[in-house]
């Protein structure tokens, strides 16, 4: 997949791509729950968070503890520790900021108190090997949350913060905010929301802000995804902080059918996320900033073949795909031809090649489905009952069910989502017994709407299947 960046230190083009990820291995993933993870470039650190682990401070039933892990020169990771004695404690401690220079920490929660977690930030200085006591930071505002769950990311310039909360003036569950410092008087302002291009009625989390501050990266289970939860990318289009584009989709390199969030970027082009993807607590993976030639390889590598066949007549919106969505839709092309073809040599089943009669005309059928979804809609089942109908009476035809998205999701998203729909349908006339080998599905993803995206009342019209039949 690849997204837009503004690099951190590295000069990166402004197209970047991202390796595949692996999932790090059991020195660092146990059987809790790993998050938050944060690498520290000046000294080859990896700062993450363990949740229900037996070393926890106060074991596996109190709250979550920072754990660190050195990287050695071969890319290897040291035995991980959680030794921080001022930085742990029986609360929930994470690590949600790191200075440029590396010695100073951002820190979840007050520490004010080692009996009760209070909401808060707080800031440590490193010292002689370890870490100073934190003192608390306040941030105007932040006491208004709503419920346990709240999130920050501290920018390594230390005058930046994003904030994930839910406020009663709050879109969804949990918005995105931020708050700037004052430099002169070390004072944080109120928090600002970040408006409705980026929140949604669902929770946006997990924020990591580019070094430039105008890329945030963020978790969603709001915009369309994966997932219940999938990592997003959104551009500030000036220099408020309410006017973003629209977020895109990672793409399934990254996102997964599982939980994906905590994704931070390396100065030196290092990632690393958390997923469940696997069905396990949630584990830390790692990706790093590759080259365009790189992602050719790694897309050739997946494709076998290289992908078959030509699209015709490519549209305008089809020439915009990245290569392997490309492919994709390449290869569903060939299989069509080549079912077409096998249908047509089959004589003694389809009788349209052995007969002088002309060939009939059957009106194509449309059903609908609602934003995010592929199921069918009950008042789809009388348009799909009048294609069974047609296809019982006609035993030489053969079906195409082509399924089709609107914008709102990304390239490799709404590829997908389009073949799960056209899925559906085949699923509905099969139930209804249509031979499946009558029955051909492929999507097209965004890439042949109907009418303009730019209302709701257009991506209605595009978020559809459309039912064919050939002879």
């Amino acid at each position: 997949m690849f997204i837009s960046l503004i690099a951190h230190q590295a000069v990166w083009g402004q197209t970047v791509y991202f390796a595949d990820p692996v999932v790090l291995n059991d020195t660092i993933n146990s059987g809790a729950e790993e998050s938050y993870p944060m690498y520290s470039l000046t000294d080859s650190t990896l700062y993450f968070v363990r949740s229900l682990h037996a070393q926890n401070v106060g074991g596996v039933r109190s709250g979550q503890d920072i754990w660190y892990t050195k990287q050695q020169p071969s890319g290897t990771w040291a035995e991980p520790l959680n030794n921080l004695e001022n930085l742990n404690n029986q609360n929930n401690n994470a690590i949600v900021g790191i200075s440029q220079t590396g010695n100073t920490l951002y820190l979840l929660n007050s520490y004010q108190s080692d009996t009760k977690e209070q909401p808060g930030m707080a800031f440590s200085f490193g010292i002689d090997q370890g870490w100073r006591p934190p003192n608390d930071i306040n941030i105007p505002g932040l006491e208004e949350k709503i419920g346990n769950f709240y999130g920050i990311y501290v920018a390594p310039t230390e005058d930046i913060a994003v904030v994930s909360m839910q406020k009663e003036s709050s879109k969804g569950m949990e918005d995105l905010y931020v708050t700037e410092k004052d430099l002169q008087t070390g004072e944080w302002g109120s928090l600002i929301h970040l408006g409705e291009t980026v929140n949604t009625e669902g929770y946006e989390i997990s924020p990591f802000l580019s070094k430039d501050k105008k890329t945030l990266f963020f978790a969603s289970n709001g915009h369309p995804g994966y997932g219940n939860t999938d990592i997003f990318v959104s551009y500030r289009q000036d220099t408020s902080w309410t006017n973003w584009s629209k977020p895109e989709n990672l793409g399934d390199g990254i996102n997964s059918s599982g939980f994906d969030a905590y994704l931070s970027v390396a100065g030196d082009g290092q990632v690393f996320f958390v997923s469940n993807r696997y069905g396990r607590s949630t584990d830390i993976y790692q990706s790093r900033i590759i080259s365009r030639e790189e992602r050719e390889q790694q897309l050739a590598s997946r494709i076998v073949g290289g992908g078959k066949g030509v699209i015709p007549n490519r549209s305008a919106e089809e020439e915009k795909l990245d290569e392997e969505t490309r492919a994709l839709l390449e290869e569903t092309q060939a299989l069509l031809n080549e079912f077409k073809k096998a249908n047509n040599d089959a004589g003694d089943t389809y009788e349209s090649g052995n007969t002088t009669e002309p060939e009939q005309t059957f009106e194509e059928n449309t059903v609908y489905f609602n934003l995010n979804s592929s199921e069918l809609l009950p008042v789809a089942y009388s348009d799909l009952k009048e294609s069974v109908e047609v296809l019982q009476e006609n035993p030489n035809l053969y079906v195409e069910v082509v399924g089709h998205a609107d914008d709102s999701g990304g390239k490799d998203y709404n590829l997908k989502l389009s073949i799960e729909r056209a899925q559906s349908v085949k699923k509905f006339l099969a139930n209804q017994g249509v031979e499946e080998r009558r029955i051909i599905t492929y999507g097209k993803g965004s890439t042949q709407p109907v009418t303009t995206n730019s209302s709701p009342s257009g991506r209605k019209q595009n978020r559809r299947v459309v039912i064919g039949f050939g002879q």
